[in-house]
Formats: structure tokens, sequence, C-alpha cells
């Protein structure tokens, strides 16, 4: 998954629903479901890390996301597209920081 560019993360984010008579706002609250599993998965990674701290800090995110998807799926377009490209920016960087501790990690 490290090799997935910022360009793949959003359109994967922002890839409609399988149910094409969904409406807009229900594909929005899937795109923030998406997101949330996104982060949960990335945040099981970091399970044993030497940073319990980051594991925190990606939980306390998920819970915050999952409580707003309602207001986050009614946002204007604008608005709904720069969550979004934010997020895929903190994921992308998030698997850079675990590509990199790979690295160093002795298995």
């Amino acid at each position: 998954m490290s090799g997935i560019a910022m360009s793949d993360i959003v359109a994967d984010l922002l890839r409609l629903s399988e149910d094409p008579n969904a409406d807009p706002r229900t594909r929005r609250r899937q795109t923030m479901e998406r997101l949330v599993q996104t982060l949960l998965a990335m945040a099981d990674t970091e399970m044993g890390s030497e940073d319990p701290q980051h594991r925190h800090s990606i939980i306390h995110l998920t819970t915050i996301i999952r409580k707003m998807t309602g207001r986050i799926a009614e946002a204007d377009d604008a608005t709904f597209s720069a969550i979004v490209r934010e997020a895929a920016m903190l994921i992308r960087s998030l698997q850079r920081r675990q590509a990199d501790a790979a690295r160093f990690t002795v298995h």
C-alpha cells in the first residue's frame, strides 16, 4: 500500500458507491466510512509501535471523523473535496511514516 500515489488515494476515497441509485449524501457517507476504515487499519499497524501516541492520534482523528460524518456529508462540494484531499494527504503521510519505520524494524 505504500506505493500508492496521492491521486490514487483520493480516487479511492471518492470512488462512487457500488449502488448507482445512491444519492450524493449516501455516497459521501460511504466515502467517510472508507476513510474511517483506512485510518483504523493504519492504527492497527501501529500496534506495538515504539510511539503509542501516534496510534492514539490516529484513533482520535478517526473518532472525530466518525462523529462528524453527517455534517461532512452535507457540506458543499468545495468543502467536502477539501476534507477528502486533506485526509488523503494525512493517509499518504502515515503510509510513508509506516514504510520508513518498517525499514528500520528488525523482524
